[in-house]
């Protein structure tokens, strides 16, 4: 049970923190976007980490966005930094960043 907790108020905390960055520090967000590499697996961990989406659904043991076309640009731009990748999902995350002298 403290587990379950921990991690819902891990991830709780984290989307607080993204959508202040969003909306205040755009700069912070768009950085980390340039350095961003690599896909999504469409494993959903990150869809369910706070709360179920309620636009996620599985197909084919993936899961997929009911509004990909549409979806938030807190969802679009998930992870936008190494920070804002939730810890329990990092080892699975299909994104990786490089460094700006790099990228």
């Amino acid at each position: 049970m403290v587990k379950v907790y921990k991690k819902v108020v891990t991830s709780f905390k984290m989307q607080v923190k993204r959508r202040y960055l969003m909306l205040l520090k755009k700069e912070v967000v768009e950085s980390g976007l340039k350095r961003r590499r690599g896909d999504c697996l469409g494993c959903g961990a990150c869809c369910r980490s706070s709360f179920p989406c309620p636009f996620l659904f599985e197909k084919d043991g993936l899961f997929l966005c009911k509004i990909h076309e549409n979806k938030p640009d807190v969802c679009k731009t998930y992870p936008f930094n190494e920070e804002d990748v939730f810890p329990h999902t990092a080892e699975n995350c299909g994104y990786y960043f490089v460094d700006e002298a790099t990228g």
